[in-house]
């Protein structure tokens, strides 16, 4: 599908990300613990910037042995140049270069050496090295397999219990490795808004879709709770903030949509918080906290109903009274 639609020329990547740990799920296969992404480019001229990841202790331990007196670290890079470069045969200072003479130019030599990135070693047949510092390398070019980005784990933070939730780092790496500041991001299939999140802290513009009510208010709140962008239209046109579009807030489009989906619906539309378990749950749809548990009572927010007072679940099958099968009353 995806070489129709970009064309299978457009195809650059495949990335593999270890989103977990191997487990014995099975004792006739490897276990599966990477997801896979396909990077595509709608023409020639796609925007591809370089991640780096920093370095692990063991590299640095190992490269960046030397300090200076500033207690900066670094390494020592040769300045000779690996093939025959005639025009870059020249004395420093009385050290002779490499039979294939200098790496750089005596103008840049003469550079490096006033900024003090310079090695010369005692003798005068030894080899005159750069210095690389630490704190100016940006770390290990990215590949193709990701194993430095762990999944969420189930007492994060940011984990709010949807079942396909990816951790913000992720997106953020995909985000920035792929558009720069004010380009626009779709997400089509976007459940909890973790990547709207992320392109909003990135400062992208950006369009989530997602065929579930439920998944849109959960995405609302984050947007609100997150990232502190109101849900107003006045402000959305000036910049500023976002709009959710098309819940289904007539009982012609209520009655369509799934079952589960009604209730999740409901219990946020009355400002409660959904079962995470749908089947098995003792007919509990979710929960509503009276306004006596709060020091201060909370105030309506966007999406819910514009209700007088707080309820407590009623649980409970419905039986008729005009409401699809499979509903059920809070």
């Amino acid at each position: 599908m995806l070489d129709q639609i970009f064309g299978e020329n457009n195809f650059i990547n495949e990335i593999s990300w270890k989103r977990t740990h191997a487990h014995g799920d099975s004792k006739r296969k490897f276990a599966n613990i990477k997801d896979s992404l396909f990077l595509y480019g709608g023409s020639d001229d796609y925007v591809f910037n370089p991640i780096y990841i920093p370095y692990s202790e063991e590299y640095i331990e190992k490269y960046y042995t030397q300090i200076d007196e500033t207690g900066r670290r670094f390494q020592l890079v040769s300045l000779r140049s690996p093939n025959p470069r005639p025009n870059l045969t020249y004395d420093y200072k009385g050290y002779k270069p490499h039979r294939n003479g200098w790496a750089v130019s005596r103008e840049l030599m003469e550079k490096l050496d006033n900024e003090g990135r310079l090695h010369f070693p005692k003798s005068k047949d030894g080899a005159i090295r750069e210095k690389y510092f630490l704190d100016e390398m940006p770390g290990v070019i990215a590949g193709d397999i990701w194993t430095d980005i762990p999944p969420i784990s189930a007492h994060a933070q940011e984990r709010l219990g949807y079942p396909t939730q990816k951790p913000l780092a992720l997106m953020d790496r995909i985000i920035n490795a792929s558009s720069n500041p004010n380009d626009i991001v779709l997400d089509a299939f976007c459940g909890c808004g973790t990547t709207l999140v992320a392109a909003q802290n990135l400062k992208r513009q950006w369009i989530g879709i997602d065929i579930s009510p439920t998944a849109c208010r959960v995405m609302a709140k984050r947007l609100r709770d997150v990232c502190a962008l109101p849900e107003s239209e006045p402000l959305w046109r000036a910049g500023r903030g976002f709009v959710v579009r098309d819940l289904p807030w007539t009982v012609e489009k209520l009655r369509v949509i799934p079952p589960f989906e009604f209730e999740n619906w409901a219990v946020i539309a009355l400002g409660g918080i959904p079962n995470k378990v749908q089947v098995g749950d003792m007919a509990v749809d979710g929960r509503i906290f009276p306004v006596s548990s709060s020091a201060a009572p909370r105030k309506q927010q966007p999406g819910e109903l514009g209700l007088k007072e707080r309820w407590y679940p009623n649980p409970g099958k419905t039986k008729g009274q005009g409401r699809p099968p499979g509903h059920r009353r809070l």
